[in-house]
């Protein structure tokens, strides 16, 4: 039975369930029908996507980064250290900035791939990367080093 079971095409047989019809198996020769009540309907990720499923439907998310969403997640990253340096420097939460990145050459990458979505996100007027600048202040991302540099600029 179990051979049979797994020789079927599960997409049809899911079809044919939900339309409220019956599968039917081949055993030795003898043909046997199998209602929705025999059957357990289970969906099972392809390698490399995690699924969750409630209610009938369900979602696959691709579980790979490509280089692109490592370089957002790591420009989300920035921005976290950017408010944080902010905060550690004593401005106001709409004071405008001047803002300098220094540091490991990955993030910079980052920076610069999504600079208007850092600026944006903490109110720099300029943002200048230079892999040399002084520090005001240090950031860890992933076990790599950034330096910023914050500074108010006068509205």
């Amino acid at each position: 039975v179990a051979s049979a079971v797994d020789g079927l095409d599960a997409e049809r047989v899911a079809a044919t369930i939900e339309a409220g019809g019956e599968v039917g198996i081949n055993i030795e020769g003898k043909d046997h029908t199998l209602e929705p009540e025999d059957l357990i309907m289970s969906m099972e990720p392809v390698a490399g996507y995690q699924v969750e499923s409630e209610s009938g439907h369900a979602v696959a998310l691709a579980l790979e980064l490509d280089d692109d969403l490592i370089r957002e997640g790591l420009a989300r990253e920035i921005v976290h250290a950017v408010q944080n340096a902010r905060k550690e420097a004593g401005l106001e939460i709409t004071d405008r900035i001047a803002l300098t990145l220094g540091g490991d050459p990955g993030l910079l990458d980052a920076a610069e791939r999504h600079r208007e979505y850092v600026g944006d996100e903490v109110l720099a007027s300029s943002m200048s990367l230079d892999a040399t600048a002084e520090p005001a202040a240090t950031a860890t991302i992933e076990g790599r080093e950034l330096n910023i540099a914050v500074s108010r600029i006068e509205p």
